[in-house]
């Protein structure tokens, strides 16, 4: 649930109102631009606030939604005083992955259906409607005057460099928590690593806790700002955010206009109310910890270093042996063995996972791994893998499925997995682990969702968490007649991972405040069974030995830990001493029960036809850029169309081109519904040369007609840890000049269908926070221009070019080398399609360039986590060093024509979590000058 803005600031006011808007235009590439395969069929609900765009298949949920929202949006609204303007919903359903999100230009919001399999005691559209509905709120109390077809995208800009992300997710995790009987706000889960570190070491910075940190686990955004603007709701008001907001929406401008209007309102600035939320919050996590039975727990696992790492989803082996799913910064996440003296092997790495996941049994591991589609960014599946430990073999056995949190069966024959269909209907379905062949499968009654299923021993029953309206319970399946039975009440708790031990059933809550683990006896008497300081998780059960395996959450991360099953007799039942800071809030919204009583109104729906609703105008928007025919600046305005399905860009834009003092016009469009992506644009713009008449430089002026058009296909797909793109493209264009001012006599007026082919493949390693680059990757590029069509002109470029890149000596070093090469004639003999050597424009030209050869070692140096007070707050320092050659071949001594050093930083600018800058300085010395006259170049990047 992300709403992300940004970019660079300009000294003058012209330049920076330019910017501001420029800003949102790079923002909202963050947002998902991707589409939906051509075959789902759109419906649309239209109410009085809303307009609901959905797949047939969601046509009950639609409805629900629809009442739903209407339903919601005074409570939302309330405490921000600000009634929204009518927005569209779209429902996706055709990924694997949780999440929503609101953006602006244009104005939408996206509700991503599928539950997660970690999910709080809540309906997840419910939890998510009241979270995305009060970013809609935020957006229209801060901007909202500022409306499509003309200023959305100045209204974005705004939104975003006044408002960091832990003010309006803090904000918004706070009502979705205050206005319903859930909520993150409510999960010991959600906190653990915030309360973790506030008991523990010293406090972090503020800048550490937002930014977060390559060195230490740190809480992120969301917990910061659910914390921070929850204790000014609860210092100062339900009406705090409100004026808060209103004094920044007169004055958007004001230099950290957050900050300051925080501190007109209580006297602390962001940095103080940081400051002041954790010495409430050590407090109150100090009480609570006083009042708990706390246990230490002597870890399995054996740490090598202080990197923060997790140790999860432990599972012991007939020998004893332990295998976990570790993840850290460092490395990617890989299934790995921990002996009896705790050296590790890795036994696999692993792909991407919606949530940490996987199942031991009789030698096989099983998991479940995201596969996105290769054309079609909105569709993804969540598939099968099967690891065989005696072949070590990896096969997947289901293909394009929607199967979460597989399980296999003791004897490792057979697996079951929550199914969610496309109609975000659940049900349990059992695979053979062989083939992957559907053995049967036990839908549920709509309503209910299903998580975690897990085998017992003989292997004829099936416990899983479910989920309702009213909470969590635990659900058990018979599979002599497909029956299943709810065998605890619904809980206002976040039930996990439920396994058997014998006829019991162990499974993590948390009653007492904390996550631990606790017993379900055949008499269905709860018992706890640990007492963690911080929280346990992920328990499993080793029958030969009669343990119990969990993680136990530490500074450092999870570790595992094993105790004996013994079961205590049953105790006094503890209070509950979760601390729930939002609990002011529930009382100032007056709304808790908000959920309870939904209406049932039936609104009629038709279908959505993206034909007719291709336009959407939304934003005119300043253009300041160089020239790509000089290097003097055009200014001008662009009017921006982007249909609400993200099929059709379109662009209409007038430039003065301040060096010729010449308008230009332009226009174009990108259609990509279909596998093929066509883009068309076209510009009429002045052009000036010179060239040599009569022994002396004469200007040549004209002006131009280019229409240019392009056909691409790409491909992006992804195995275990490797992600793989592929695409094909091809481009031409009609170039007509007129009004040519000194014509030469060689002049061609009319420059027709040049044509450019493009393939290209990569294969790169999935990298870790800390990796620099993939540690094993291999990218190629072929491209060629020739001119088939041009009688005048004759000609062609073939260029090649490469990266490859393996490990360095030392963890997260990496060494890249790339070679490029191109072979040229004609009218392409001076161009230049590879990348060429560093420090190439201090450098005279000796011979037409043919091809290079960039060889680099990059290294992390340090992780500072260094507060530059409001100004910066740096990540992590590099270093590298390369050599760089250039024409190899063909007689020339094979030696780098450059070579040298470079050293780099990657910070936040000016308390911005986005983008993401790197300042790199490179001291560059080349063969043919003398060593005491290097070449110094400096750098500044970003990215997001």
């Amino acid at each position: 649930m992300k709403i992300l803005i940004l970019k660079n600031l300009y000294i003058s006011i012209f330049t920076s109102f330019i910017l501001c808007l420029n800003i949102a235009s790079v923002f909202a590439q963050i947002f998902d631009a991707e589409q939906n395969p051509p075959s789902v069929k759109w419906m649309q609900i239209r109410t009085e606030n809303f307009q609901i765009i959905y797949s047939g298949e969601l046509s009950d949920e639609a409805q629900r939604m629809s009442n739903t929202l209407e339903h919601l949006i005074d409570g939302v609204s309330k405490s921000l005083n600000k009634r929204p303007r009518p927005i569209t919903i779209i429902l996706q359903n055709q990924g694997v992955i949780s999440n929503g999100f609101v953006q602006l230009a244009p104005r939408r919001s996206e509700f991503y259906t599928t539950p997660p399999q970690n999910l709080d005691f809540q309906d997840w559209l419910n939890g998510m409607a009241i979270h995305e509905l009060r970013h809609v709120v935020q957006f229209d109390k801060l901007s909202g005057g500022l409306k499509a077809p003309f200023f959305e995208e100045l209204a974005l800009a705004i939104f975003g460099i006044t408002l960091p992300p832990w003010f309006y997710e803090g904000d918004a995790v706070g009502i979705e928590t205050a206005l319903s009987h859930a909520g993150r706000g409510r999960l010991p889960d959600w906190e653990l690593i915030f309360r973790t570190n506030t008991l523990s070491t010293h406090p972090y910075s503020y800048s550490k806790n937002y930014f977060g940190s390559l060195r230490d686990l740190t809480p992120g955004y969301y917990q910061l700002g659910y914390f921070m603007t929850t204790k000014l709701k609860r210092d100062y008001g339900k009406e705090i955010i409100d004026s808060i907001m209103t004094r920044i929406k007169q004055n958007p401008l004001r230099p950290y206009s957050l900050s300051n209007s925080i501190k007109k309102f209580t006297g602390l600035n962001s940095k103080m109310l940081h400051d002041s939320t954790i010495a409430e919050l050590k407090t109150l996590w100090q009480k609570q910890s006083a009042d708990l039975i706390q246990v230490s727990y002597t870890p399995i696992n054996k740490r090598k270093d202080s990197i923060p790492a997790d140790y999860l989803l432990p599972a012991s082996t007939p020998n004893g042996e332990i295998i976990a799913l570790r993840q850290n910064l460092s490395h990617t996440p890989a299934l790995i063995l921990i002996d009896s003296v705790g050296s590790e092997r890795i036994l696999r790495k692993i792909g991407y996972q919606t949530e940490p996941n996987f199942r031991y049994a009789a030698g096989k591991i099983v998991w479940d791994e995201l596969r996105f589609d290769k054309r079609y960014g909105k569709r993804s599946y969540s598939v099968v893998n099967i690891f065989d430990l005696a072949t070590d073999q990896v096969k997947q056995i289901s293909h394009k499925s929607r199967l979460f949190s597989p399980s296999l069966s003791a004897d490792a024959k057979s697996i079951v997995a929550v199914k969610i269909s496309t109609s975000n209907l659940f049900s349990l379905i059992e695979l053979n682990a062989e083939n992957g062949s559907v053995l049967r499968e036990y839908p549920v009654k709509e309503g209910l969702s299903l998580q975690n299923p897990s085998y017992n021993q003989q292997g004829d029953q099936i416990i899983c968490v479910v989920m309702s309206k009213d909470g969590a319970a635990l659900m058990e399946f018979k599979r002599s007649d497909n029956s299943n039975k709810i065998i605890t009440p619904f809980h206002r708790q976040q039930i996990m991972r439920p396994v058997y031990a014998g006829k019991n059933i162990l499974f993590r809550a948390h009653y007492k405040g904390l996550n631990n683990i606790y017993c379900l006896t055949p008499e269905y008497e709860t018992i706890p069974l640990t007492s963690a300081p911080y929280g346990a998780t992920y328990p499993s059960y080793d029958q030969k030995r009669n343990r119990v395996l969990f993680n136990n959450y530490q500074i450092r991360g999870y570790d595992i830990v094993s105790i004996p099953f013994e079961l205590q007799e049953k105790q006094e039942k503890d209070a509950d001493t979760f601390i729930d800071y939002a609990s002011p809030l529930v009382s100032q919204e007056a709304n808790a029960n908000i959920l309870d009583s939904i209406p049932q109104k039936k609104y009629p729906s038709k279908p959505y036809r993206e034909f007719s609703n291709l336009l959407n105008f939304h934003s005119l928007s300043p253009v300041a850029e160089n020239s790509d025919t000089n290097d003097d600046l055009s200014i001008g305005l662009k009017f921006k169309s982007n249909n609400k399905l993200n099929t059709l860009d379109l662009y209409g834009a007038y430039q003065f081109n301040s060096g010729l003092r010449k308008s230009e016009y332009l226009a174009g469009f990108s259609y990509k519904r279909f596998y093929p992506i066509l883009d068309i644009s076209y510009s009429n713009r002045a052009n000036l040369t010179y060239s040599r008449q009569n022994n002396r430089l004469v200007p040549v002026s004209w002006r131009e007609n280019i229409t240019e058009a392009e056909i691409s296909i790409p491909f992006k797909f992804n195995r275990l840890n490797r992600n793989y793109s592929m695409g094909m493209r091809s481009s031409s264009s009609f170039t007509s000049r007129y009004e040519i001012q000194n014509k030469p006599t060689n002049f061609i007026e009319k420059l027709k269908f040049p044509m450019k082919y493009q393939f290209y493949f990569s294969r790169n390693a999935r990298r870790s926070a800390r990796d620099l680059a993939p540690a094993w990757g291999q990218n190629f590029s072929l491209s060629y221009f020739h001119l088939p069509f041009q009688n005048l002109l004759d000609g062609s470029l073939l260029s090649f070019r490469s990266v490859f890149y393996t490990p360095g000596l030392l963890s997260n070093h990496s060494f890249q080398a790339s070679f490029n090469y191109q072979e040229s004639s004609g009218a392409y003999d001076f161009s230049v399609e590879i990348p060429r050597i560093s420090g190439y424009r201090n450098l005279s030209l000796n011979s037409r360039l043919r091809n290079t050869l960039l060889l680099d070692y990059r290294f992390p140096l340090f992780y500072p986590d260094a507060e530059l007070g409001p100004i910066a707050y740096i990540k992590r320092l590099k270093g590298g060093f390369f050599a760089d050659f250039e024409n190899i071949g063909k007689g020339n001594p094979f030696q780098p024509r450059t070579f040298g050093l470079e050293l780099s930083t990657d910070m936040n600018l000016m308390r911005f979590m986005l983008p993401n800058f790197e300042l790199a300085g490179k001291l560059i010395f080349a063969r043919e000058n003398a060593l005491n006259k290097p070449i110094f170049e400096l750098g500044f990047a970003y990215d997001f």
